[in-house]
């Protein structure tokens, strides 16, 4: 009897609460597949899936994507905040036109940069270090240290990127 009392809330709620809190991953890479017009890993696609460990709040309106420049593109929920940065898979003559991407990098793996968090009322920068090559305009992954978790900043000259708001 004391079986029975137990598991039909356990059912109802497991029932009615099916519906996760969170934006679905996997949803949200098709709508970057779809938006690119490319899959996951093709040339001028995401280069890879948005991790499923991020647990970012479901959006109450429609999820918005925008492209930054050929090497990212931001999804966002303006509802409650949230953005994040997809990396896309240039193709074999994926190259800008404009002059700023003329083909040579300005940031070499492993080269010591300074990042810049720039705000309405005060800057900070400290020192990183480049996880891949890049272009100004390109967003590279960035360290501190070889502990850090890695930072996804915007190229924005020789030796120096920062955090984009």
């Amino acid at each position: 009897m004391l079986y029975k009392r137990l598991t039909l809330p356990i059912f109802a709620l497991l029932a009615t609460g099916a519906a996760s809190p969170f934006e679905d991953s996997t949803a949200l890479d098709r709508q970057v597949a779809t938006h690119l017009n490319a899959n996951i890993g093709d040339a001028g696609g995401a280069l890879a899936p948005i991790d499923t460990k991020l647990r970012l709040k479901r959006c109450p309106g429609e999820v918005q994507l925008s492209a930054t420049n050929n090497s990212a593109v931001m999804v966002s929920c303006p509802h409650l905040g949230w953005r994040i940065f997809v990396p896309v898979r240039r193709g074999p003559t994926g190259h800008s036109s404009s002059a700023d991407r003329s083909g040579e990098f300005v940031v070499l793996r492993n080269q010591p940069l300074t990042l810049v968090v720039r705000r309405p009322s005060f800057s900070i920068s400290y020192g990183v270090v480049a996880q891949k090559n890049g272009r100004i305009g390109d967003y590279i992954p960035v360290r501190s240290s070889r502990e850090s978790k890695e930072l996804m900043a915007r190229v924005s000259g020789s030796g120096e990127v920062e955090l984009v708001q």
